[in-house]
């Protein structure tokens, strides 16, 4: 990367106009000519923003993932949310931002931002596989589990590897509640734990199913 191309996305990344500094030639040497002001280019402004916020945001999991909920992770996604909340505002437009801004805010708890953040990238992708899944997530934490079921049912027509994803987040959902059951009721326990056990076992009957049906086409 040369002089140019950082004087330009330090500028971007910065929400300001790049500095007027002298542009190098071809021989190195500064010229005269000033670096472009790209302060009112939006793409540009939303493209690098993501990149710098992704790349926080991925050093943030792998926090994360080695000590759960430390001030190396929440850090991480506190400063990952800021780049891509600089990205929807060159971008509104952009359902990956969003997303991650639900993803980011619901690690750092806060479930409502988070739930505002996926409803605006449901907007502009309404079968956003992903945002579903993510939005499921924090309908568990905050215990509205017809709102997670109806996810589920969602996400087995739509994407079944991400109704999966689901599916296990919420067997761990009931195991701790099993062992802590803060806000549930044991009878809210069984009904969701039953209906759980029951969609986990339609994969299996169904993709026996569609194995005995490859075979029956196969000894045509």
């Amino acid at each position: 990367m040369n002089v140019r191309t950082v004087t330009i996305s330090l500028g971007l990344l910065c929400g300001a106009a790049a500095p007027a500094l002298a542009v190098p030639d071809a021989n190195g040497q500064l010229s005269a000519t000033p670096a472009p002001d790209l302060s009112g280019d939006a793409a540009m402004t939303a493209r690098l923003n993501y990149n710098v916020g992704y790349e926080r945001f991925e050093k943030a999991q792998a926090a994360d993932k080695q000590s759960p909920g430390s001030k190396a992770a929440l850090d991480g996604f506190r400063e990952s949310r800021e780049r891509f909340e600089i990205v929807v505002k060159a971008d509104p437009k952009s359902r990956e931002a969003w997303n991650l801004i639900g993803y980011t805010s619901r690690r750092l708890g806060e479930y409502e931002r988070s739930l505002d953040a996926y409803e605006k990238a449901l907007a502009i992708e309404p079968a956003y596989p992903e945002a579903i899944e993510y939005r499921a997530e924090a309908y568990l934490a905050l215990q509205r589990l017809e709102d997670v079921k109806a996810s589920y049912m969602e996400l087995d027509v739509l994407s079944p590897t991400h109704a999966d994803v689901l599916m296990e987040s919420m067997r761990a959902w009931v195991a701790m509640h099993r062992k802590k059951p803060e806000g549930v009721s044991a009878a809210e326990l069984d009904a969701f734990a039953a209906w759980v056990e029951e969609k986990a076992a339609i994969p299996r009957r169904t993709t026996a199913l569609r194995l005995d049906a490859a075979a029956a086409r196969h000894w045509d």
